[in-house]
């Protein structure tokens, strides 16, 4: 009986081996299967996937304000047509309004300042 129950210990033991093996042939089966697929391509970027990688970045704020600017500067010029002293009153309106709209969020932004920590 003691020899029985040693073989029935070993059987469990082995069964348990076979079943893992088991599990490694669907395992390996399944990764062939996965290897067999074609690959696929790469998405392509686009220019908003630049755009959105770039706005993350310390340079946006300085090259978008460059931007802005030169494009406001060219649309004054396209409107003064070459008559120099209505592009400086289009252009001196203009930052007549930027500084009234700077001031007004100056003002506001005092006001949401947060009381110091050690009061």
């Amino acid at each position: 009986m003691a020899q029985s129950r040693s073989t029935q210990g070993k059987r469990s033991s082995s069964s348990g081996k076979r079943s893992t093996s088991s599990n490694r042939k669907t395992s390996s089966s399944s990764s062939s299967r996965a290897r067999s697929k074609a690959p696929q391509p790469a998405p392509k970027s686009t220019f908003g996937d630049y755009f959105h990688a770039f706005r993350k970045t310390r340079f946006f704020a300085p090259v978008a304000c460059i931007v802005v600017l030169t494009v406001l500067v060219l649309v004054d010029l396209l409107i003064a047509w070459n008559h120099y002293d209505r592009f400086f009153k289009i252009l001196g309106f203009e930052l007549l309004i930027a500084g009234i709209i700077w001031v007004i969020g100056l003002v506001l932004s005092f006001g949401e300042s947060t009381p110091a920590q050690g009061e």
